[in-house]
């Protein structure tokens, strides 16, 4: 009986071991960059918080589009798309004192931004979206809120920036939010 569960405990201790070395060689133990929002469920026009984390040993690079390092994309037709890609699709605005009208403005370039080891990202977004329609640049458009449905939102970082163009990353990484709903 003593030998018996002499026995037992060796494997047991074998098993951890060997589990636990598993999460050491594949990173398991640091998830890299994530990205997520404070809720699942969101009514309209209540405003949805972000946090980028990255939990990597190293710096990563990211690209900042004007006041936003995130993207967003919704579910339909058992996939995910983005806002842009639709009829009368538009880009986020994060501005808390955007009016009724809103142009659509073309940002320059910037190159990436270092988001150290450890460090995070926070950012919010008040459901608003700024049409692209079909008028010139010029022309303001009227804002609107996000229709409900399933939405996520989108981090793209890398390490290092493109050897032929200094505002892209090269071998880039994509990351998803948890997915969230807006009622």
């Amino acid at each position: 009986m003593v030998n018996r569960i002499k026995f037992l405990f060796v494997v047991v201790v074998i098993c951890l071991v060997s589990i636990s070395s598993v999460y050491a060689e594949n990173g398991s133990d640091k998830s890299g960059v994530i990205i997520s929002t404070d809720k699942t469920e969101y009514n309209k026009v209540e405003i949805i918080k972000i946090v980028v984390c990255n939990q990597f040993d190293t710096s990563v690079l990211y690209c900042s589009g004007g006041d936003r390092f995130w993207d967003i994309e919704y579910f339909k037709d058992n996939k995910w798309m983005h806002p842009a890609y639709e009829k009368g699709g538009g880009f986020q605005l994060t501005e808390k004192n955007v009016g009724e009208s809103c142009y659509v403005a073309l940002y320059e370039r910037m190159p990436p931004v270092e988001l150290k080891s450890g460090s995070t990202l926070s950012g919010q977004w008040n459901q608003k979206i700024c049409p692209f329609g079909t008028t010139g640049p010029d022309e303001p458009k009227t804002v609107k809120y996000i229709e409900k449905g399933q939405y996520r939102i989108v981090f793209i970082y890398g390490f290092t920036v493109s050897s032929d163009d200094p505002y892209r990353l090269s071998d880039f990484q994509t990351v998803y939010s948890n997915s969230f709903t807006i009622k």
